[in-house]
């Protein structure tokens, strides 16, 4: 156990040693990066990871590894400097890779593999040899890992360059991106306002131009949310199709929910990119990695002409927001002008699915995941999550009682029944639950409606502020539903905040009123004094969720495509940030 002394000690520590390996870093790059002239910086910012490689394997001039990199080094301490999005540094050794890179380019004529010289960074709970992996955690400092994750190992060998490390909130199991150790990571767009999480350093980053390709992980909407809250691409494949060796977590053995690894980026391309490659890298990693499904990256996926979406505009325990409705419909004017059908349906119970995720991620009353902090102080977000198998059994009754018959709110009381302690009968008994739920819900999508994908909003509101998490982590409810169905799910930014298109008119609550969901959750986001206010959301990214069928990671990202090109440019892609920010130009 460490004292409150010892945690802060250790914090000061690494953030003093964080601050000097930036100083350095841009040195390095003032030093370095004179040669390089603003209109090259802005090509490099501006391009996607095919283009960067393309553009080095063309000897196009200036192009070089050394240069991608240093332009995105700058460009990642920019983001840094507003959002807080870092946590580990690689830029040393980042460089030294990015040289070799170029000599071995000018050795034989040939890239190294098809992300050469491609800066990339990783969600901090992924293993770099010779780096901490310390999760947020103040005691796992100053223990560089000596191996590799398999997500590093397969990025090196395609000719990668990871170069930092970022945020993630206290346990991961939270949808902010705070801890003890580095501090809260802000929103690119509002720094009052949260990125998201888990996978919130990444987001931040990505959508700031920091970095050019990024590494996450989602088990109840990690991918998804920040992608929502910061505007960036990302996709939530199903478990089994991105290695997960050396990816550290705080419920280690835990089978209930399969978190994945996935890509993030700034486009549907740099999406693909990233899947492409360790889709076809499965394999061989599948030979010396449990888990990972020798599936390699089918090029022969084809769309009908003429696709069929379901979408809807309420998750049944908090309508989607008018921003976020409005960028589901939205898609689906987009859509039905390119001759697709849309249909609005009711989707399969999410509120059964969340309590399923409840019931068995509480099972062991998140002894295993709290016994990580060791001291550490816990951050607000993880109160409401985890106080409900601490509670003695009378007390939760009370409360039951209180949610259903004085709140009027059966739906929050059938969540606080699921969150207890179970013993191994009962945790068995409510895998084969979900189970049933999850094929049942498969067939209504599939066979049923016949759709070819789901449009939804990932949350109900855009990015919320700083401390407003702590009793709204039910909000998840909107991604945790495809975590559970274990679907292939991608997000594309769709639009911005408005605060005159965007505040509620008289049909949005009618619509509201006819189908409400948790009281207690929609009077906390829409009522007097609620988290929903489109005029304090001004300008803030707002998502998209394009959902598929399980291991149909290709088929969705083709559905991307399609949704994307329908769209057209709409503010979001490599270098549209840098375009937009003060502070983004070029600092040397």
């Amino acid at each position: 156990m460490f004292s409150s002394t010892k945690w802060q000690s250790a914090r000061d520590a690494k953030k003093a040693e964080q601050r000097e390996l930036i100083e350095r870093g841009k040195e390095v790059v003032q030093m370095q990066a004179a040669g390089i002239s603003d209109e090259l910086d802005k090509a490099i910012l501006g391009a996607t990871a095919v283009e960067i490689v393309r553009n080095i394997e063309e000897k196009k001039p200036g192009w070089t590894a050394t240069n991608v990199l240093l332009v995105f080094i700058r460009s990642a301490i920019r983001a840094h400097e507003s959002t807080n999005a870092l946590t580990e540094i690689l830029f040393d050794e980042a460089l030294k890779r990015a040289q070799d890179l170029d000599a071995e380019f000018a050795r034989t004529g040939r890239v190294v593999g098809p992300l050469h010289g491609v800066p990339v960074s990783l969600k901090d709970h992924i293993d770099i040899a010779g780096y901490d992996t310390t999760m947020g955690l103040t005691h796992m400092t100053s223990q560089p890992v000596e191996q590799d994750s398999g997500i590093a190992r397969v990025l090196k060998k395609a000719g990668a360059v990871p170069f930092v490390k970022t945020n993630i909130p206290q346990t991961m199991l939270a949808f902010d991106c705070e801890n003890p150790l580095f501090g809260a990571t802000n929103n690119p767009y509002n720094p009052e306002r949260i990125p998201g999480g888990s996978s919130g350093g990444e987001a931040a980053l990505l959508a700031s131009d920091g970095s050019v390709l990024g590494i996450g992980s989602d088990i109840g909407g990690s991918l998804r949310i920040p992608a929502h809250f910061s505007g960036c691409f990302s996709l939530k494949p199903c478990s089994g199709r991105f290695p997960a060796s050396g990816c550290q977590n705080f419920t280690p053995g835990f089978e209930g929910v399969h978190s994945t690894m996935g890509p993030m980026g700034r486009s549907v391309s740099d999406v693909e990119a990233l899947t492409r490659l360790f889709l076809d890298a499965s394999i061989d990693v599948s030979r010396t990695e449990t888990g990972v499904f020798p599936m390699p990256y089918r090029k022969d996926v084809e769309l009908p002409k003429k696709l069929k979406f379901g979408y809807f505009l309420t998750d049944g325990f908090c309508k989607a927001s008018p921003a976020c409705e409005r960028a589901v419909l939205m898609a689906v004017e987009a859509l039905r002008k390119k001759g697709h059908e849309c249909v609005e349906f009711e989707p399969p119970t999410p509120l059964e699915a969340m309590e399923y995720f409840t019931a068995l991620t509480s099972a062991d009353r998140y002894e295993t995941l709290l016994s990580f902090l060791r001291g550490d102080p816990a951050e607000s977000a993880l109160w409401l999550v985890t106080i409900g198998p601490k509670l003695p059994a009378p007390i939760r009754w009370f409360l039951n009682w209180v949610f259903e018959s004085v709140m009027g709110d059966p739906k929050m009381a059938r969540l606080m029944r699921a969150s207890k302690g179970k013993s191994v009968v009962e945790v068995q008994q409510w895998q084969h639950k979900r189970d049933v739920f999850v094929d049942r819900a498969r067939k209504q999508l599939w066979e049923e409606h016949g759709f070819d994908a789901v449009l939804c909003a990932p949350q109900a509101t855009p990015a919320l502020k700083h401390g407003e998490t702590w009793d709204l982590s039910v909000l998840a409810i909107g991604t945790i539903l495809w975590n559970v169905i274990d679907s292939s799910v991608g997000h594309l930014p769709m639009t911005f905040v408005d605060s005159t298109l965007d505040a509620p008119s008289s049909s949005w609550w009618d619509a509201q009123r006819a189908s409400p969901g948790s009281p207690m959750v929609e009077k906390r986001v829409y009522g007097k004094g609620g988290v929903y206010d489109a005029k304090a959301m001004e300008g803030l990214p707002v998502g998209l969720q394009i959902v598929g069928m399980q291991y149909d990671e290709e088929r969705v990202i083709e559905l991307m495509k399609v949704v994307d090109e329908a769209v057209g440019k709409r503010g979001f892609g490599p270098g549209e940030f840098s375009k937009k920010m003060k502070g983004a130009e070029r600092v040397y």
